[in-house]
């Protein structure tokens, strides 16, 4: 399980899509989006905000 934290700007950077694709396929769930962490704006980060319960369930659902 892999949950993510970054900001928008570097969300966009190619590599990123292609990196998560990869975890995907070799069956790593990435909780980036509507399932986990969103990307926000460069320096809007809300470390409040962070879905570490996202996390916990997917760890629990997993083991």
């Amino acid at each position: 399980m892999a949950l993510p934290q970054f900001n928008d700007a570097q969300a966009a950077h190619p590599a990123v899509a292609r990196h998560v694709d990869f975890l995907r396929k070799t069956g790593v769930t990435v909780l980036l989006g509507d399932t986990g962490f969103t990307p926000h704006k460069p320096k809007q980060g809300n470390v409040d905000a962070y879905p570490w319960q996202a996390g916990l369930d997917a760890l629990h659902a997993d083991g």
